[in-house]
Order: C-alpha cells, then sequence, then structure tokens
C-alpha cells in the first residue's frame, strides 16, 4: 500500500467525527423548499467504518449539501486546503440533488458557475428538463444533439450568467478552451456525475474520461483559483483490503488535489 493510499484511506472512518456539519445554513432549506416542494431532506444509510464492520449510520442529504458548499466557499476565500469529494450511493439516493442545490445556492449568492460532467446524454437531459419543469431556468446542457446555433446560445447564456448550472460531456469540455464556455464566470464547483466511469471506460472506450484529472488540474492552475471536485457514483467498489478498490483508483485517476469520501 503506497503512503498516498494510506492517507487516503485512513480519513474515511473519520467522516462522521470530522468533515461532515451537523446540518445545513437555512437557506438552503428555503431553496429545497422553492425549487422542489420538500419541506426535509432526507436520510441516507451508508457504512460506518468498513474496517471494523458493516455497521450503518444515517447521513443527512442535508449535511452533505452544506458540505459541498463549504468547500466552494472555502475556495471562493482563497483557502488552500479545499477538499474534493466523493460519494458513492445507491442508485435512489437523490445524487443528483446533492450537487444541483449547491449550483444553484453558489450561483444565486455569489453569481459562479458549476459545470457538471455527465457521460450519458439521457441523462444530462432528462436532470435538465427535471429542472425547467420545477421551475429552475438557469440550467442548460451542450450536446451533439444540438446544432451550432443552439450550442451558441447557450454558451451565450452560460458567459452572460443567464445560466448557473451547466451540463455537458467530457469530449465537449477538453475539447476547448474554458472560456468558450464560461468566458469570465468563476467557477464554483465541477461535479463528475456517474464517477466510475473514469475508470471503467476511460482506459479504452471514451478516452477523454482518463485524462479529466489532469485537465481539472491544469484548468486550475490555468485560471489561477481553485474549486473542489464532487464525484458521484452508484456503482464504485471499495475494498479496505486493497484489491479491485474502485473508489482509490477513482480518487488517483482524477489526479486533482486532496479527496475524502463523504460516503
Amino acid at each position: 500500500m503506497t503512503e498516498t493510499r494510506e492517507r487516503t484511506v485512513c480519513r474515511l472512518p473519520e467522516l462522521k467525527e470530522r468533515h461532515l456539519p451537523g446540518d445545513c445554513r437555512e437557506a438552503v432549506y428555503t431553496l429545497l423548499k422553492a425549487t422542489y416542494g420538500y419541506e426535509q431532506f432526507r436520510d441516507l444509510e451508508v457504512y460506518d467504518d468498513l474496517f471494523k464492520g458493516k455497521d450503518t449510520l444515517q447521513i443527512s442529504q442535508g449535511q452533505l449539501i452544506e458540505s459541498v458548499i463549504v468547500e466552494a466557499e472555502k475556495a471562493r476565500n482563497g483557502g488552500e486546503d479545499v477538499d474534493n469529494i466523493l460519494l458513492t450511493a445507491p442508485t435512489g439516493a437523490g445524487k443528483s440533488l446533492l450537487f444541483q442545490l449547491p449550483a444553484i445556492y453558489l450561483g444565486n449568492e455569489y453569481g459562479m458557475l458549476t459545470i457538471v460532467v455527465s457521460p450519458l446524454k439521457a441523462l444530462i437531459v432528462d436532470q435538465v428538463e427535471g429542472l425547467q419543469e420545477l421551475g429552475y431556468m438557469r440550467v442548460a446542457y451542450a450536446s451533439s444533439d444540438l446544432s451550432p446555433e443552439q450550442k451558441n446560445e447557450v454558451y451565450r447564456q452560460v458567459r452572460e450568467s443567464e445560466v448557473d448550472l451547466f451540463y455537458l460531456s467530457p469530449e465537449l469540455l477538453l475539447s476547448y478552451d474554458i472560456k468558450h464556455f464560461a468566458g469570465e464566470r468563476r467557477i464554483g464547483l465541477v461535479v463528475v456525475d456517474e464517477a466510475h466511469t473514469v475508470t471503467t471506460w476511460g482506459k479504452e472506450f471514451r478516452v477523454d474520461y482518463w485524462f479529466l484529472g489532469r485537465y481539472l488540474q491544469g484548468l486550475k492552475k490555468s485560471l489561477g483559483y481553485a474549486f473542489p471536485l464532487f464525484a458521484l457514483t452508484a456503482t464504485a467498489v471499495w475494498n479496505p483490503k486493497g484489491g479491485n478498490d474502485m473508489v482509490f483508483e477513482t480518487i488517483r485517476s482524477f489526479k486533482s488535489g486532496k479527496t475524502r469520501r463523504a460516503a
């Protein structure tokens, strides 16, 4: 086991004591009600400490959302110790809410842009249209299904702060300078949805995924400021004994600063 691996894995059992806030701020509850119509966050059941057994504990969606926002604010304020976050949670756990709500908050409060990198066009369209049906219109996507004119209009909306939550594929992200999409907007958060595809697809099937971590690391240097990376997946396997460990391989592939596993 390498020193890097030891440093990463030893942090995981300390999650509930050291990393998660007790609750989220009142403004986020207000957005939850206004955007989604929910009064309360759901609890997620996660493993407490896989080194010791399979006992579980309850973590609120609100705690995770607050943690993401805190890291984005830390980066905005010039903090150097900004954590990336990797979340593994089953399908149906409400993972999209965990990055959509921080994106809405960061856009409202600070005018910052959230970029969501997703491998599946159908998933992108479903999430964007779902938010628009709820009445949140500051969301858009770009894909090969759009005409050049339509994509240019989306990019204009992003650059001119008409859109705060922007979805695209890794191939599209890596094909242009970031200013082509974002202009002078400050990036508050980058989300990688279905993050297991970074390692399972990135070596042969969709090679741009394999270079995503290197690209994001270089992007921070070129922009001159940090932003947190929030990676989510339902299928990454963590093996505390070290073999066939998709969680650690995903963390390592991003090559983008310190990453902690939220659940």
